[in-house]
């Protein structure tokens, strides 16, 4: 099967299909890695027609979520939890109430978060069984620091980063926006962008006209386009907020802008073969894996019990680690994604090395 090739190139040991069909509960967990910490999962609700696709698309969001973690010194490790099936069709309170049982029986190894699909009100069904979650504190929620919010929150400090190293300066002012996708996380990042910077112009696409709309009728002066004429706008800074691997080698060609990042893991759908590109037109490429960690600062000092506002000043460290990775790729002549994915592995190698002499 390619799931064990997949499980190999990602260094992934334990995937695990389980069903429960009084409730027609079917889903794949997989846990990359635990040596700094419990695996934190994002759980997703989709329609996959082969099981196989949603254990790749599973144990690529634990990979990612090991690496995110470990950019930020935090104390958890990568997991990852798809479940199969249509959610207008499926979701229930039992539903999700089964799932709460199967968190159960990983006694602690993992602690589910909610990605797409699943809303607040599902994740306080699996509450009814299962303490095993985060990211529904309601201290952090009426503080504007939800996951989503600190997604959000870290992608701008992240972007500050990033404008500071193309074009000299730390403010987004004056600067303009192209952005791919305006669900959950597009929409509130153009909703932060517009709140906090003057002067900004945001060109918006989605494949769903009903999210365009709703950002229409707060904006009126956004500009909208087809999403595929996204990549032709001349903006400073190129956004995805869309799906993972979402842009080819042929859409690369057409993107003007000097920055591209995202809020998804892994933007191209092949990235060796997109790298020369991005290097003959001099784009600063920073991926959103290095960007969108934010939820996992606000994740952790939620466990932990601090406070959100505590939490909500830690999100500079995205700053700082989106800056640092930056100068080091410019040092060692590396892409600021192999340099990300080095520095993370070796942190992590330095943790097992030091929890191997309890």
């Amino acid at each position: 099967m390619e799931i064990f090739k997949l499980m190999q190139k990602t260094n992934t040991h334990e995937v695990v299909f389980f069903e429960e069909p009084s409730v027609s509960l079917r889903g794949v967990m997989a846990i990359n890695n635990t040596v700094l910490g419990p695996a934190f999962a994002g759980c997703r609700i989709f329609n996959f027609g082969d099981p196989e696709l949603a254990a790749e698309n599973v144990l690529k969001m634990a990979y990612y979520n090991t690496y995110r973690s470990a950019l930020l010194r935090r104390a958890f490790g990568g997991g990852g939890i798809v479940l199969c099936g249509d959610p207008q069709k499926l979701k229930n309170e039992m539903y999700f109430r089964a799932l709460g049982v199967f968190l159960n029986k990983l006694n602690g190894k993992l602690f589910l978060v909610r990605n797409s699909g699943i809303t607040y009100s599902d994740m306080l069904d699996i509450k009814r069984e299962s303490n095993y979650l985060l990211g529904i504190d309601e201290n952090y929620r009426n503080s504007g620091n939800s996951p989503v919010d600190g997604i959000v929150k870290g992608m701008i400090w992240g972007l500050k980063a990033m404008v500071r190293k193309k074009f000299g300066k730390d403010t987004l002012e004056n600067l303009s926006f192209a952005i791919q996708g305006v669900g959950e996380v597009g929409s509130n990042l153009v909703r932060s962008l517009i709140s906090q910077f003057k002067n900004i112009k945001i060109i918006i696409t989605d494949i769903v006209y009903d999210k365009i709309k709703v950002l229409k009728d707060e904006y009126p002066w956004l500009t909208v386009v087809k999403p595929n004429e996204i990549f032709h706008q001349n903006t400073d800074v190129f956004i995805s907020c869309a799906f993972n691997n979402v842009i080819s080698k042929q859409q690369v060609d057409k993107i003007r802008a000097p920055i591209i990042t995202s809020s998804i893991n892994e933007l191209f759908d092949n990235y060796e073969e997109i790298k020369g590109i991005l290097e003959k037109k001099d784009i600063l490429y920073v991926p959103g894996f290095v960007i969108n960690g934010g939820e996992i600062i606000l994740l952790q000092n939620e466990l932990e019990g601090k406070s959100p506002q505590i939490a909500s000043a830690q999100l500079k460290e995205v700053y700082q680690t989106t800056w640092a990775l930056i100068q080091k790729a410019e040092e060692m002549q590396m892409s600021i994604r192999d340099v990300a994915l080095q520095t993370a592995r070796e942190y992590i190698n330095q943790v097992a090395i030091i929890k191997q002499l309890k």
